[in-house]
């Protein structure tokens, strides 16, 4: 920054301010840069074709003609006085359920900007400064207390700027760090999200009986359904550098979208709500050809290693698909599905979200097998000492979707939340999307398996109130034959039906108007060995895949109210003659105040008890605003059950913050919990541009950001780190 641009002019005349003002020296517009993309056309007017967007691309930013500068010098003493406490850092949940307080909260909570005193009309006119519509304060890098100038923003600072379609390119960009990066961060941070909602094609059309070309749009209806985009960060702590590369992993399927004016997945699990556009004549005529690596959509998950498989870098879809990819130029080089490692993992599909164990070494993940009258759910061990991998165990049960599960040192925790198949899964067997395959039963319970590692079968079930889960926590053992179990959960699957590329895309037509509130659960499983002579006399009542449509309606023809949301699951005398009374009840407590998403742990304390816990929040301004989505870092106490320290920044939208521990230097240096880095991929609306944040785990203050200087869609999917050894 030249000394210009950090002159002050409180000690100077109007003439002179003027003189000064002229002499700054107007910014050249920067060179437009080339992209190698396959989707060039694809974006040009979706605008206009698709009723799912009536957002615009962002315009080019004019460049202003004359200097921004600011009168005012904040003191480093004033910063630190002047910094706003977050306002949940210190509500219990009880002070919270009192006395919501959000109510009485100023809108501006920007915990990263320091609080400005606004400037008086006379000197503003004095500046010759005319006002935007929204302006952000930029701060010297050398001393950020001292406020530079102001940049005009664009006025759409929304969020539905990261829902649309995104620029690739082969590029790698050295990007410029502001701050300073831990020494010890060295390696590699993989992210995995949307990069193609939307994708042209052109149609013949009879006008005035000629046929004519005609363009239209294909457009993925969900968040989740959109093609993938994988991101690489190379961080080094020592030099202060990072590095990005990124890749669209589905190029083919584009073409292949294009040429048949839509997509029909040849298998179930393929689309999570999105319309295909295609006839049903289309499932039997599509290719029996094993798809190409680059053909098939893996965008829930990546990670950086699974043991007993050979690569470095893997992605993961709904499906039961693996998606191998080189680890450097991020390009998909073999695609897997589970039964073709070992015939015993038999399943149309998986659980994105398989979970490892430190002590073993081993990877543990589960698939649905779908019969004729019944479905199992087998979970299946591989490790690089069996690469071929083990069946663990197989559990009959109910056909639901489920997203995820939890394990503790001894057992296994599968819990169905009751989003049951419809007509027995015919059509999830028809390939439909798993939205519309599914449905939720609000009276059915919330079911726990517990299964033993060591024996391979279920040892007892719990029930609870009926909830819908995206993500767990974790899961681990007290002293006394039991298990504590932490999830956020949902009264029902509305929010999925939320996240749909029209809403988001259009919040104002968000039904209903804000994103449904979660809740942190902490839920007790209690003497599991004891439940296990419960279990061995009473689980043929458990329904089967066929049978259980009819049980929706109860044993004896009454239909079932739902199940109240009280603090603990006790509605013992309603249900004594529902199918489910014998079980014992799995109780519950609230942990955290609403509402929290995309939670972290440190993984080494993973199966083990847990006192923090991160994930993405609201912050005051967007709490109470109708179709508003998560904008804040939170990292939250499970104990105190308070929110201990929070980041947001105005205008910014987070995707997932993942935490990396630091390494310990010996034996005898002991890490603390909360002794690392949140590393999360933040767009910023108001520039429409992204930026990685690299914030110190204990404090949540900003340690490092680094410029994209390209907006990156915001992503819902989970991402992975490779630290390198020293």
């Amino acid at each position: 920054m030249s000394d210009l641009n950090k002159v002050s002019l409180i000690d100077t005349s109007e003439e002179e301010q003027a003189s000064l003002v002229q002499a700054i020296p107007a910014p050249t517009a920067p060179a437009l840069k080339e992209h190698d993309n396959l989707l060039d056309d694809v974006v040009e007017d979706v605008q206009q074709h698709t009723t799912a967007s009536t957002t615009t691309e962002p315009e080019t930013k004019q460049q202003q003609d004359e200097a921004i500068i600011l009168a005012t010098s904040a003191k480093e003493e004033g910063w630190e006085d002047d910094k706003k406490e977050h306002p949940l850092a210190s509500l219990s949940l009880e002070e919270y359920e009192n006395n919501d307080p959000w109510a009485a909260q100023p809108e501006d909570n920007a915990l990263l900007q320091a609080d400005v005193e606004e400037e008086d009309e006379d000197h503003a006119e004095a500046a010759l400064v005319q006002q935007p519509v929204a302006t952000t304060t930029v701060f010297d890098a050398d001393n950020r207390h001292e406020p530079v100038n102001e940049e005009q923003l664009d006025e759409d600072t929304s969020a539905t700027k990261g829902f649309q379609n995104f620029h690739d390119s082969d590029k790698i960009d050295d990007l410029n760090v502001k701050g300073q990066l831990p020494e010890w961060l060295v390696g590699e941070h993989f992210t995995i999200g949307p990069s193609t909602f939307d994708i042209k094609y052109t149609r013949k059309i009879e006008i005035d009986g000629e046929l004519q070309n005609a363009s239209a749009f294909y457009t993925f209806g969900h968040w989740f359904d959109a093609l993938p985009l994988v991101n690489r960060f190379d961080l080094n702590g020592s030099r202060n550098s990072v590095t990005y590369r990124h890749r669209s992993t589905s190029r083919r399927l584009v073409e292949k979208i294009r040429e048949h004016h839509g997509y029909a997945p040849q298998h179930p699990n393929a689309l999570y709500m999105s319309n295909t556009n295609q006839t049903v004549l289309s499932k039997f005529l599509g290719s029996s050809k094993a798809n190409k690596p680059d053909a098939e959509p893996c965008a829930a998950r990546i990670l950086a290693n699974i043991p007993g498989l050979e690569g470095r870098l893997f992605a993961q879809n709904y499906a039961n698909h693996v998606q191998e990819l080189d680890p450097f130029d991020l390009k998909p080089t073999r695609l897997l599905q589970w039964n073709e490692i070992n015939p015993k993992f038999k399943g149309t599909s998986s659980c994105p979200n398989g979970k490892y164990d430190v002590r073993t070494g081993e990877y543990i993940n589960f698939s649905m097998e779908v019969g004729y009258q019944s479905v199992k759910y087998n979970f299946f061990s591989i490790s690089d000492k069996n690469p071929k991998g083990s069946l663990l165990a197989s559990v009959t049960a109910p056909m639901a979707y489920v997203n995820n599960f939890s394990m503790t040192p001894k057992y296994i925790i599968f819990v169905m939340c009751p989003i049951l198949a419809n007509a027995g899964g015919v059509k999830y067997n028809w390939n439909e999307s798993i939205m519309d395959s599914f449905s939720f039963r609000p009276s059915e319970p919330t079911l726990f398996y517990v299964i033993s590692r060591e024996k391979g079968d279920v040892v007892a079930t719990y029930r609870s109130d009926p909830c819908f889960v995206f993500n767990h926590i974790n899961a681990f053992e007290d002293d006394r034959d039991g298990v504590y179990l932490d999830m956020i959960c949902y009264p029902d699957d509305t929010i999925a039906r939320q996240l749909t590329t029209e809403y988001l895309r259009n919040p104002s037509t968000m039904q209903p108007s804000r994103l449904v509130a979660s809740e942190v659960r902490r839920y007790l499983l209690a003497n599991i060995e004891e439940e296990k002579i419960t279990y061995m006399a009473n689980n043929s009542l458990i329904p089967s895949k066929t049978s259980v449509t009819t049980r929706i309606f109860g044993l004896f023809g009454k239909k079932q109210t739902p199940a109240s949301n009280d603090l603990e699951y006790n509605n013992q005398n309603q249900d004594m003659n529902k199918w489910y009374s014998w079980m014992p009840i799995a109780s519950y407590d609230k942990r955290v105040q609403p509402s929290i998403e995309l939670p972290q742990i440190n993984p080494k304390f993973s199966m083990y008890k847990h006192t923090i816990m991160y994930g993405l929040g609201f912050s005051a301004a967007s709490s109470l605003k109708d179709g508003a989505i998560w904008d804040s870092i939170v990292k939250t106490n499970m104990d105190t059950k308070q929110i201990e320290a929070s980041w947001h920044q105005d205008f910014c939208y987070p995707s997932e913050a993942v935490f990396v521990p630091r390494p310990s230097i010996g034996p005898e240096d002991e890490v603390g919990e909360d002794e690392g880095v949140l590393i999360s991929v933040v767009m910023n609306s108001a520039k429409s541009t992204s930026f990685l944040l690299v914030l110190d785990a204990g404090s949540l203050n900003v340690l490092a950001t680094a410029d994209l200087e390209r907006l990156v869609p915001l992503s819902f999917a989970h991402g992975s780190y490779r630290l390198r050894e020293n």
